[in-house]
């Protein structure tokens, strides 16, 4: 296989896409955010390689609601240290951190934008851009809307925005085609990412780690479920021989595999009784919002099937597609045993962690009741020690990255 798996233009589109579903009050939030913030760079002369960054920026500014308690709104600057402990280690393939500068103007002054830094000017471009979108109704013209939101943003220069950016938007706001963008198509602005800058499939396993924390950090019970079954079922794949590419594959859809779980409430997560058939048709339905993220990203063919299918069962029984085991890929199959084993070992809100006894117990049961590969479960028994051992360790180093992160937000 190629080094480059895909292109950062579709994985943008992925994190925007996987991002909105934290609060489906403002669709498309992150794409107009990034939108807007491309457009106000535009207008400042930013170049092209600058614009491209603030396209990443602004898709990732908020990722840090996630650890964040329900129930208020945060600012700019909480969300951003709650994101750089959730971003953490993926400089690497150039997800920049420039969102997290916040240097407000309700903290500073009203700096002129001479003396603010490169890191400083873009967060506060992005500050801006998100309250735009979140100003913006969708049940009205776009055009409609300008007058009023000009005058909401203009009440905010030199108070809770840098004067400089308010200006710099009151100009860009000029442009009506803008707004019907914004509205109507803001993910235009993921076409202004060359299509031709490929990230490695190492690359991706970094990116997709991250989006790990994204997916799982919503919950203590589930802090570090992802990474428990990524390390699980690349450990099955190499005892079954698969090829070290195709490891590589298993390691990334092990991190996405609960993606779509982006969709279902937090409340419902964290149950502690058994969920009603109607909260149960939600938790199904995330495995095919996970489908629909990774279907169309190019390289992701096989990573996508795998992440996806990983709730159908060998009976007929599973979801979303009630699929069988002639129809079930491989790397699927591990994955359903890997995801049981991993959360059958750990806390959740409705039961204690199992011993290794009842963990190997349940997976036998998986066996007789036709769901899982008696195969590979019989695999996962005879090298349970072993791949246990392999699940703890990365286990306990994304738990303390997640506890870190809870005891600076405290701070």
């Amino acid at each position: 296989m190629a080094n480059k798996l895909t292109s950062k233009r579709a994985i943008a589109g992925l994190v925007a896409n996987a991002l909105n579903l934290l609060d489906e009050s403002y669709p498309n939030h992150h794409q107009q955010t990034a939108y807007l913030s491309y457009c106000m760079a535009q207008e400042l002369g930013y170049g092209e390689e600058d614009r491209i960054e603030i396209i990443w920026d602004a898709l990732l500014y908020d990722v840090g609601c996630v650890i964040l308690p329900d129930g208020k709104e945060y600012s700019f600057q909480e969300l951003s240290v709650a994101g750089l402990n959730i971003v953490g280690d993926v400089s690497r393939i150039q997800f920049v951190r420039r969102m997290f500068v916040a240097g407000q103007a309700d903290s500073e002054g009203d700096p002129a934008y001479e003396i603010l830094s490169k890191e400083a000017r873009f967060a506060e471009i992005i500050d801006l851009s998100r309250r735009v979108s979140k100003i913006l109704k969708h049940s009205d013209a776009a055009l409609n809307q300008v007058e009023d939101i000009c005058e909401a943003v203009s009440s905010m220069a030199g108070k809770e925005l840098h004067s400089w950016a308010v200006e710099c938007f009151l100009r860009v706001a000029k442009t009506e085609y803008i707004w019907m963008d914004l509205l109507h198509q803001p993910e235009v602005v993921l076409t202004y990412i060359p299509e031709g800058i490929d990230l490695s499939m190492d690359a991706v396993i970094e990116l997709s780690r991250f989006m790990s924390r994204v997916i799982d950090f919503r919950s203590s019970y589930t802090a570090a479920h992802s990474v428990g079954v990524a390390v699980s079922a690349v450990r099955l794949a190499e005892i079954m021989g698969m090829s070290a590419d195709e490891c590589k594959m298993m390691l990334i859809a092990g991190y996405l595999h609960d993606i779509g779980k982006l969709k279902v409430p937090k409340d419902i997560l964290e149950k502690g009784e058994k969920l009603t058939d109607e909260e149960f048709n939600l938790v199904k339905e995330y495995a095919y919002y996970t489908y629909l993220f990774l279907k169309d990203i190019p390289g992701f063919e096989q990573i996508g099937r795998w992440a996806a299918l990983h709730h159908e069962k060998l009976n007929g029984y599973g979801y979303p597609f009630g699929l069988k085991m002639g129809d079930i890929p491989m790397g699927a199959q591990i994955l359903a045993v890997a995801d049981i084993f991993s959360a059958v070992a750990e806390v959740r809100a409705y039961r204690q962690s199992m011993a290794k006894e009842g963990v190997m117990k349940t997976l036998a049961e998986s066996i007789e009741n036709g769901a899982l590969s008696g195969y590979i479960v019989e695999l996962m028994l005879q090298n349970f020690d072993d791949i246990f051992g392999k699940r703890d360790e990365e286990v306990r180093k994304e738990s303390a990255r997640y506890t870190a992160a809870l005891l600076d937000i405290d701070e």
